[in-house]
């Protein structure tokens, strides 16, 4: 195998203890959803297990994944699925969950999704919330939480939060002492709410703030190095012809290792000096490495503190979050360190 992908347990570390540090008095629910972002599950829970109270996932299938490598909490915080494992908690996002469940008959632990502004999930109508309220009350579903999910990082918390806290403060009059949790570890850099609980995502594993490390970095071999001539092809389609003779390296990362068609173009920094991707096929791409004393079977980096994911995502005009997790596909050999 030519690709290694390098997880950096002791930055995973700092970066959790630091949201324990500025959350003092707040659980933490660590974010696993997605393969933990695509940096790996099983390397991230058996890495942070003692630092975190709870931790969050989008589905059944990744909470039984889950559930393998911890006994502590689990939060599934997408879509209520058709099969319902009392071990976990389960979110519901209208008042047509809290029936269904009922009708179930079980002890189900439920956390209460509110639609505070970002209009994805959750309860929006009060009227609806306080109905489900009244059902919850006397049934056998125990209201162990309520949370929201910001939509922005900036003024509109403010707006969000003001909402969040009306149905919050009507599952209190009602009887209920549930887990409040909306603060995401950004959002509790620029005003922490000193909630019950803090849900800690990407920052996890990038570098989302100046305190917060990347945890990922992805080593390859060039496999293959062509001398090629002014006006000859590199790779399918014609994409690029050659203005000049050129040094082409062959990377053994394609599209299928998450390796973008898009990122034809990119110029990725190699050794301090930048290298541009000529083009990209299913198991390699083409990085032009002329001027560079490089050789076949030579060790680069195409993802570090050179080439971090913001590099990839301000490229294409996605976001950091697909680019690891379209990463996470990469043939490679994982490896702590």
């Amino acid at each position: 195998m030519f690709n290694t992908f390098i997880v950096d347990t002791k930055r995973l570390i700092k970066n959790i203890k630091y949201v324990r540090l500025t959350n003092p008095k707040s659980m933490i629910c660590a974010m696993v959803k997605a393969n933990a972002y695509g940096v790996g599950l099983s390397s991230v829970v058996k890495t942070i297990d003692n630092y975190v109270d709870y931790y969050g996932v989008v589905c059944d299938k990744e909470a039984r994944e889950t559930y393998r490598l911890t006994k502590k909490p689990i939060l599934i915080v997408g879509a209520l699925s058709n099969k319902i494992d009392t071990r976990f908690i389960y979110t519901c996002h209208d008042l047509a969950d809290i029936k269904r469940l009922i009708e179930l008959k079980k002890d189900i632990r439920i956390d209460l999704k509110i639609n505070s502004g970002m209009n994805r999930f959750g309860f929006k109508s009060k009227n609806e919330f306080i109905n489900a309220l009244k059902l919850i009350k006397y049934s056998n579903l125990h209201l162990h939480g309520i949370f929201t999910h910001f939509a922005t990082a900036d003024e509109y918390i403010h707006t969000q939060m003001q909402v969040f806290d009306q149905f919050v403060q009507l599952a209190k009059k009602m009887g209920f002492n549930p887990i409040v949790h909306a603060d995401n570890s950004i959002v509790s850099e620029i005003e922490n709410h000193n909630l019950d609980m803090v849900r800690v995502g990407f920052s996890l594993y990038d570098k989302t703030s100046e305190h917060f490390l990347p945890v990922v970095s992805i080593k390859t071999k060039i496999v293959q190095i062509n001398n090629v001539g002014k006006g000859e092809l590199v790779g399918y389609n014609r994409i690029f012809v050659a203005p000049k003779k050129m040094k082409v390296a062959i990377i053994p990362i394609g599209y299928a290792d998450g390796f973008d068609l898009s990122y034809v173009g990119l110029n990725l920094n190699i050794r301090g000096k930048d290298c541009k991707v000529l083009n990209i096929c299913m198991d390699c791409f083409m990085l032009d490495i002329s001027g560079l004393r490089l050789k076949k079977g030579d060790s680069i980096f195409i993802l570090d503190t050179n080439n971090p994911l913001s590099k990839y995502s301000n490229y294409n005009n996605s976001s950091e979050y697909e680019v690891m997790t379209k990463f996470s596909k990469i043939r490679a050999n994982r490896r702590k360190i």
